[in-house]
Parts: C-alpha cells; sequence; structure tokens
C-alpha cells in the first residue's frame, strides 16, 4: 500500500495525479473526501467495483455516490430538474450530494433501482482534481465498517487492502448533505455541511 501524506500549505496536484493514476489502473484510493474520509473507485471499472464490494459491502438497492469533475456534467449523467439544477449552481463545487434520475449513461454501479443516482462536484480543488484526471466518475463512500461512524482520520479508515492512501490529517468530521430532488420538492435525507431551510421544501 502506498501513503501520501498532505501536509497543510502542501501542493497536492501530483497528489491528485497519482491518485488517478490508481482510479484509472482499477485500483482503490483512501482519499480525504467532505469532511471524511472515503474509499474510492472508477465507476465503470467492473474489477474495481467488485473489489470495493469486497471491502464495503452494500445492501440490497443501495448504491455509491458518484463525484464529478465539473458541476457542468450534472447533464451527462442525470436527468435533473429545474430545482436540482439551481441546487447545483447555488451549492456546487461543494458538500451537496443531490439524487436525481440518472441519465441511461450512468454506470449500473450508480443507478439505484428506482432509476436515481446520487452525484456530487466535490468541494475539494484536490478531489476534483483526481475526478477530472481520470476522465470519468468516481465512485465515493466512507471508509467504515457498517453501524460505525465515518472516519475523519486516515489511520482509523478501512485501508488495510487499498493501493493508496491519500492522509491530510484529521478532517472536519461533517459529511455531505444528501437530498433527494422529485420535481420542485426537496427531501433532506441526510444533514450535513450544507444547510438547507427545512426537512422538505
Amino acid at each position: 500500500m502506498e501513503r501520501v501524506v498532505l501536509a497543510p500549505g502542501t501542493a497536492w496536484q501530483n497528489a491528485s495525479e497519482r491518485a488517478a493514476e490508481v482510479l484509472r489502473r482499477g485500483g482503490i484510493a483512501l482519499l480525504p473526501a467532505e469532511g471524511v474520509y472515503g474509499l474510492h473507485a472508477l465507476a465503470d471499472h467492473g474489477g474495481a467495483v467488485a473489489r470495493l464490494l469486497g471491502l464495503k459491502p452494500r445492501g440490497a438497492g443501495k448504491r455509491f455516490i458518484g463525484l464529478i469533475g465539473e458541476p457542468g456534467d450534472l447533464d451527462r449523467w442525470a436527468a435533473p430538474s429545474p430545482k436540482a439544477l439551481a441546487l447545483a449552481r447555488e451549492h456546487w463545487p461543494g458538500a451537496l450530494t443531490l439524487v436525481v434520475p440518472a441519465s441511461p449513461s450512468i454506470p449500473e454501479s450508480l443507478r439505484a433501482p428506482e432509476g436515481t443516482v446520487a452525484l456530487r462536484c466535490p468541494g475539494s480543488p484536490f478531489l476534483r482534481a483526481v475526478v477530472r484526471a481520470v476522465g470519468g466518475i468516481v465512485l465515493s463512500t466512507s471508509a467504515n465498517k457498517s453501524g460505525d461512524e465515518p472516519p475523519v482520520r486516515a489511520e482509523d479508515a478501512l485501508a488495510d487492502r487499498v493501493d493508496l492512501v491519500v492522509d491530510q490529517g484529521e478532517l472536519s468530521g461533517v459529511p455531505s448533505t444528501i437530498v433527494l430532488v422529485e420535481g420542485d420538492r426537496v427531501h433532506v435525507l441526510r444533514e450535513g455541511g450544507v444547510r438547507l431551510t427545512g426537512r422538505s421544501t
């Protein structure tokens, strides 16, 4: 396992290029995400997805979050309503995950049985650079065992079988907010780094 430390104030470009290289060849990377550490893999690499499922099994019908490199990529992977597009314009890049209708091009590993996909354009310039460099969509899931709190330190994460660890020290512990957008209706599924008025609008 390779380990890269991102000390405060240091350049992260080399680390983002290395992480993208690992993901492109089907590896698994533990990376700092929105407030917690997450496991990441290429969404359309079958072998990587199978390995990730071995590290972090999913319940029936539960899918991973997909990370995109630019807010404008939302239309490529989803069929967002005007409300979803407005939320993306307001909060992306940032700690808001949108659950929206999936487009036909979305990898099967991200498509929920009801035809939706959970997408985020990360607030972290490092993580966005990784996603842009791989040229596709990246699976993300918190690096904790089921029932445990998501890890805020790399050493507390599920990292024994990953190919690369990027350690940015202790994170905030505040994950992304997850919202389901159905037309003009917004349902908050998980509170996090972005605060929206009320739980449903």
